[in-house]
């Protein structure tokens, strides 16, 4: 399996010289599977160029979405693959209706944008989830989980028989009020994994003005990587205005405080154009 991220920052897209390093575009990660199965996961703006990638192939493509936040969507109607003839795209944004699910296509309306989600040439249809909450992709079981957000939200991990990857932006790991999943449930359904791309947005400090937004600090997310035995922890979701700068003395501070703890999951951050490979 490999996975390459495409956006990493929250809220808004921050190119410049000062991103320049780390990546500017909004949440996009590609996955392919074992069997070379393609599954994308947000449409952030990062997937714009990896639409050019991926464009002028006969490949069907599952996207599979966080949440429908304006940063994990607004890069759709520049995805060259949803434009292409009989292309076959399949959608899922879990614990949503099939109705809702297509919203993401609403985007698409005069005065917004100038092509209409209806006027589309690819295949689009939305997937259902099956009792256990889990789809199967080519040679790969995804599970998934609510996240702690405003609106809702899904996690995805990805189990396949070359290792495990999960996907957790969003979420507010202790939010105010009764959680859609508790930090123990958490743990369970992240036991084990291979790779840990977790938000971590805020620092503590940061956190403190912004309880209930739906995101979780930077310590919490390192506290999680150790607690679920997961073998890389990606911190991801970066805050729009921390430069490249920043993010270099928050991975040295966070490697620092998990080795502090004698916890062997490895600490880095999400890069734009980075693969992963496992």
């Amino acid at each position: 399996m490999k996975a390459t991220f495409y956006g990493v920052r929250g809220s808004i897209a921050t190119p410049g010289i000062e991103t320049v390093r780390y990546g500017g575009n909004t949440s996009c990660l590609h996955v392919e599977l074992d069997d070379g199965s393609q599954v994308v996961i947000d449409a952030g703006t990062g997937i714009r160029k990896l639409g050019d990638r991926l464009a002028d192939s006969d490949e069907p493509l599952t996207l599979l979405f966080s949440h429908h936040h304006w940063d994990h969507i607004q890069g759709l109607p520049f995805f060259r693959p949803i434009y292409e003839e009989g292309r076959q795209i399949r959608l899922l944004s879990a614990y949503l209706k099939k109705t809702e699910a297509m919203a993401v296509l609403d985007q698409m309306i005069d005065p917004h944008f100038p092509v209409s989600g209806e006027n589309l040439h690819a295949d689009i249809s939305v997937l259902e989830l099956d009792a256990q909450g889990e789809i199967r992709i080519g040679d790969a079981v995804i599970r998934t989980c609510p996240t702690n957000h405003p609106g809702g939200g899904a996690a995805y991990r990805i189990n396949t028989a070359s290792g495990s990857l999960a996907y957790v932006t969003d979420n507010e790991l202790f939010p105010p009020g009764k959680p859609a999943t508790s930090y123990d449930e958490w743990k369970a359904f992240l036991e084990g994994v291979d790779v840990l791309i977790h938000d971590a947005m805020y620092t503590t400090a940061e956190l403190e003005r912004a309880r209930g937004w739906g995101h979780t600090s930077i310590e919490q997310a390192l506290q999680l990587g150790c607690d679920c035995h997961a073998g890389q922890l990606v911190l991801f979701h970066h805050d729009p205005s921390r430069t490249d700068d920043q993010l270099d003395a928050i991975l040295a501070e966070s490697r620092q405080r998990v080795a502090d703890q004698g916890c062997r999951c490895r600490v880095s951050l999400a890069q734009e154009g980075e693969t992963l490979v496992f």
